[in-house]
């Protein structure tokens, strides 16, 4: 390669490298936006000052908040009559409710939306990958716009293979696309290798998850009740850290908050699932919900907070 040659490709990667640092920063800047929702403006102005643009010019989407702090209960169990996972996903709903909390209810194996949530044509793959938003089914369409209103997305699926259902796989595939539920960052040679060795050192793996993909679903909260016939230990064993599921939704941006795990149902007694593992198994998914009608308590108050300051509102209570 002549030295102009070099020259150029040395720009490039440097060129690349501070668009990159650029889409960090943005991202590390709306997390603190949604950590504190106070400074919220003092953010806003910090990413306008970034001067952010797509690759193709259209107008950057820092990322997509929720519009309401309420919960999207989202079970995935093949079978069509009555299951555990069914069974759980009413407690969670049941706790919802007595919690205070709004929550909304989908069954990803019912009829609506049989045969939705997959990437079964060449239109349904691109609008995957985003090229083609508008020619996602228009089931899709629905779940993207239920994923974006509710902060509190809850799953309530089994373990097949080590693995979610392959309906809450399509899910994943077809609903939480690229432009939708996250972007690609900038990328060269100097950057991946970058990663690579970073990779391997302590504590940086949890940071790359967190910004090694532009997620946009930043202020989602993520809860995980999922069953399995063998031990807890059974995914971990075969190399399974992890489902599709926890990656992909961290990938995205999203805060996995609790995965709670049911194990070993295979050998639990008939008897002992109403007297015993029920209720255990209610108890823990009613301080869950506690702690999203918490959140959620917090998210309203900050919203109120701000949109009082935003009309210029600073009445004081007289004492």
């Amino acid at each position: 390669m002549s030295d102009s040659g070099m020259l150029s490709s040395a720009l490039g990667e440097l060129r690349t490298l501070m668009k990159a640092a650029q889409r960090v920063a943005a991202l590390a800047i709306v997390d603190v936006g949604v950590a504190v929702p106070q400074a919220k403006h003092v953010c806003d102005f910090a990413l306008g000052a970034l001067q952010l643009q797509t690759s193709n010019g259209d107008e950057f989407t820092a990322y997509r908040p929720s519009k309401r702090p309420s919960a999207l209960l989202i079970c995935c169990h093949p079978s069509q009559g009555s299951s555990l996972c069914k069974t759980l996903a009413q407690t969670w709903g049941e706790e919802l409710r007595l919690a205070g909390v709004e929550c909304t209810y989908v069954n990803l194996c019912s009829k609506e939306f049989e045969g939705a949530c997959s990437l079964s044509s060449e239109a349904e793959l691109r609008a995957a990958l985003g090229s083609k938003a508008n020619s996602a089914p228009e089931e899709v369409r629905r779940l993207q716009q239920l994923v974006e209103e509710h902060r509190f997305l809850i799953f309530v699926h089994p373990i097949f293979w080590f693995e979610v259902p392959s309906q809450l796989k399509g899910f994943l595939e077809s609903v939480l696309s690229s432009g939708f539920a996250f972007r690609k960052l900038p990328s060269c040679w100097t950057l991946n290798r970058a990663v690579g060795f970073l990779e391997r050192v302590p504590v940086v793996p949890s940071f790359l998850r967190r910004y090694s993909a532009y997620g946009m679903l930043r202020d989602k909260c993520v809860y995980i009740t999922r069953t399995q016939g063998g031990p807890e230990a059974g995914l971990g064993i075969f190399g399974h850290g992890a489902t599709s599921l926890e990656s992909s939704l961290q990938f995205c941006g999203a805060r996995i908050l609790a995965v709670d795990v049911l194990a070993e149902v295979d050998d639990i007694k008939p008897e002992d699932f109403d007297k015993v593992v029920l209720p255990r198994v209610r108890r823990k998914i009613a301080s869950r919900c506690l702690s999203i009608s918490k959140a959620a308590a917090d998210t309203y108050s900050a919203r109120m907070l701000l949109r009082r300051e935003d009309s210029g509102d600073d009445t004081r209570s007289e004492t």
